[in-house]
């Protein structure tokens, strides 16, 4: 499941099998989950090259992820749209795929954007993103969507705690009660999941770092976590500080999103379940693709004790954030 047979022969092979000229500027660009880079053109403006994870998603899961970027984009909300491809997957015309050792990778290729992540966010910064998001949550409560994954306890909570108890990392003095704990921790996010929460495909990895700004104010980057789920995961990674700035943060971001939509901010009680299952799904997410040597140099501790340690402790904290919501 790794991307050791994607090198930069393979890398160019795709660019010339799309009928470009590239001028072999290969520039890597952050990403942890898939590889990206901009790659040269001879006489035109540059291309961000997106190559999937093998067996993370599927053909069609992918091609909902564009066909979402490519209806946004069509009612004219700042996202950036995959290019068609001459040579492409049958009905996907946005998605390529290439051969690598013994894994299919799909890829993609985006026209590159110039923008950047804003150092601070301002009130006017935040009603522009409000109004951003709602737009983008208009479009996605009518969009369909069968092959992305719903955000529930059960898949980022309970698969994640199947894999952390089978894996040889786990400090084996430490597993009973990181056990006890999770289960705890996810009985007491499942209160609210109801069955009438409202969901629908949203951009599901939504912080500032996937924020890019320029002249024409923010654009969204990287729908590859886009999810089945509450709006209000879109909301929570956007607000920090102290509770009295978060409530004044979110105040400008709503008086933004309502101009284009009403939100139940009820549901705003949300956030600590939903950040507790986003803990244990990375802490899961980094031994499912440690064999690598990126990850490795990221999360040097991981197989440390401390690591397991200081997990724990974070879970017992969230454990008393969500006994404390069902006090109030």
């Amino acid at each position: 499941m790794n991307f050791e047979h994607l090198l930069p022969d393979t890398i160019f092979k795709t660019v010339s099998d799309q009928g470009l000229c590239e001028t072999g500027s290969l520039f890597p660009l952050n990403s942890y989950e898939n590889r990206v880079y901009e790659i040269g053109l001879e006489e035109a403006e540059p291309i961000v090259a997106k190559y999937y994870r093998p067996g993370r998603w599927t053909a069609e899961a992918i091609a909902e992820e564009h066909r979402f970027l490519s209806k946004l984009a069509e009612m004219e909300i700042p996202v950036l749209s995959p290019l068609p491809l001459k040579n492409h997957l049958p009905k996907i015309p946005t998605l390529g795929s290439v051969q690598s050792g013994d894994h299919l990778i799909y890829y993609t290729f985006f026209p590159k954007f110039r923008g950047r992540e804003h150092a601070e966010i301002t009130d006017d910064d935040r009603k522009w993103i409000g109004r951003t998001l709602a737009r983008i949550h208009n479009v996605g409560e009518h969009f369909k969507a069968s092959h992305r994954w719903r955000l529930t306890p059960q898949t980022f909570g309970e698969a994640s705690l199947q894999f952390i108890l089978t894996q040889t990392f786990l400090p084996a003095d430490l597993k009973e009660n990181i056990e006890a704990y999770l289960l705890q921790a996810l009985e007491g996010v499942r209160i609210y999941f109801r069955e009438d929460l409202k969901i629908f495909p949203i951009h599901g990895d939504c912080h500032p770092g996937n924020i890019l700004w320029n002249q024409d104010g923010p654009h969204l980057l990287d729908f590859d976590d886009m999810v089945i789920a509450p709006p209000a995961q879109d909301l929570w990674m956007l607000f920090n500080g102290s509770e009295e700035e978060k409530r004044q943060q979110r105040d400008s971001f709503f008086e933004g999103y309502e101009m284009f939509r009403e939100f139940d901010t009820s549901t705003l009680i949300l956030t600590e379940p939903l950040r507790t299952l986003r803990m244990i799904r990375h802490a899961a997410w980094i031994g499912q693709r440690y064999q690598e040597p990126a990850f490795q140099r990221a999360f040097p501790y991981y197989e440390q004790r401390r690591y397991w340690e200081d997990f724990l402790q974070q879970i017992k904290e969230q454990i008393s954030l969500l006994q404390e919501i069902q006090w109030k």
